[in-house]
């Protein structure tokens, strides 16, 4: 890995055929005007011989180039890259498209997730267990968008459990209640297809407190 430019390896240990594939070095080093189109979108990608969910965030053009280059994020945050586009490796996932409960109190319609005041979140935890990093689905604005989970806690023994998300590109952030009908963490699966813990997928501590259970 380069110091001026750590994306910029052709290729890293580990990629298996199939796998995305990492931007040159050349391609992201080319001189002149690039442009960048920040765009948040729930993806699953394909490294290490298996798909992953990530966060594509970032969509370049390099000047002078016909291909498009994607930054993705997945694992825990801490795994990322700069990707040659190939809708082969590189895909969106769905979004939900499961029908709402019907009756009181939604009469057939979505709602939006429920934002819980910043004092009303509780204090957080002492040895930093409520911090996570989880992709999500978030229903805000009559619409469904990608979203980044950052923490998860319980205010108190007789409230919702409530979490921290991101979402808009990372113009908007707020404390939300974990409601699996407007919140839909996206399951860590590593190979086949990719759910929404909402949805039947996934476990562990956020999809517990998303499907209503107990720590």
């Amino acid at each position: 890995m380069t110091a001026d430019v750590p994306f910029s390896l052709a290729a890293r240990p580990g990629a298996l055929a199939g796998d995305a594939e990492r931007a040159p070095r050349e391609l992201m080093t080319l001189p002149g005007y690039y442009r960048d189109t920040r765009r948040w979108r729930l993806v699953e990608i394909r490294v290490g011989g298996d798909w992953r969910p990530g966060m594509l965030t970032v969509w370049r053009r390099p000047p002078g180039s016909a291909v498009w280059v994607v930054h993705v994020a997945w694992g825990d945050g801490d795994s990322w890259g700069w990707f040659l586009f190939d809708e082969r490796t590189v895909r969106p996932l769905p979004e939900p498209q499961d029908e709402p409960p019907a009756g009181p109190p939604f009469f057939g319609r979505w709602r939006d997730v429920t934002v819980v005041p910043a004092e009303l979140a509780g204090q957080p935890a002492e040895d930093g267990s409520d911090g996570c990093w989880r992709l999500a689905w978030v229903r805000t604005g009559a619409r469904w968008r990608s979203a980044l989970v950052t923490a998860q806690r319980r205010p108190g023994p007789d409230l919702p459990w409530i979490v921290h998300a991101r979402w808009g590109e990372d113009k908007a952030a707020a404390w939300l209640v974990a409601d699996p009908i407007t919140l839909r963490p996206i399951a860590l699966s590593a190979s086949g297809p990719v759910t929404s813990a909402g949805t039947g997928g996934g476990s562990g501590t956020m999809d517990s407190a998303v499907a209503g259970g107990e720590r």
